[in-house]
């Protein structure tokens, strides 16, 4: 039991440092490990409780989410694609500037706007929204064994609103400890 919840500590653990990244080639290689952290994770669930009668069902739901469901199947594709190909799994998203005008307008007095950087010292008038997103990384399409697999836009009939690997890597980690959590049940005495 121990070596399980030690796996999936250390995957929340690298959600946590995909999150406060501070520069996108560490939010990768946390994002990467956290693949492996995953799936090792699961193969300990599964060896833990292969030969528990009671707890089969649900590791079998767990099997046919590996392969049915579009984003827990991802997840596993994607590591795979890492570990045995020269595949990206990530791709770099420019960040932007955006000003959004109201009713009425406004008027930019000072400030500045450059690439890549928060906009800094802006002072404006009138009705506008100024958004901002710095550079980030998007999971893409994944080829793994020759096969291709889309990033998912669903997970168990909910809507997946999001490409961006982290907020991916919470679904898919609950997914895991929402299965944990129901064989410690079946399984307890």
């Amino acid at each position: 039991m121990q070596n399980k919840i030690k796996e999936f500590d250390k995957a929340k653990e690298l959600i946590v440092l995909m999150s406060s990244a501070s520069n996108l080639e560490e939010y990768e290689e946390h994002w990467k490990e956290f693949l492996h952290k995953l799936d090792r994770g699961f193969n300990k669930l599964r060896d833990l409780y292969k030969n528990e009668k009671r707890a089969q069902q649900i590791l079998n739901s767990i099997y046919k989410a590996r392969t049915s469901d579009p984003l827990i199947a991802y997840l596993m594709q994607a590591r795979n694609s890492d570990e045995h190909s020269m595949h990206q799994i990530t791709e770099k998203m420019d960040g932007y500037t955006k000003i959004i005008g109201g009713a009425g307008g406004g008027t930019i007095d000072s400030g500045v706007i450059e690439g890549g950087m928060r906009p800094s010292n802006l002072k404006f008038k009138g009705n506008l929204e100024v958004q901002f997103q710095a550079e980030y990384l998007s999971i893409i399409p994944i080829i793994s064994r020759g096969q291709r697999y889309d990033p998912p836009n669903i997970c168990f009939g909910e809507n997946v609103s999001s490409q961006i690997p982290h907020q991916i890597a919470i679904i898919g980690l609950n997914f895991y400890i929402q299965k944990m959590v129901m064989i410690e049940k079946v399984t307890s005495p």
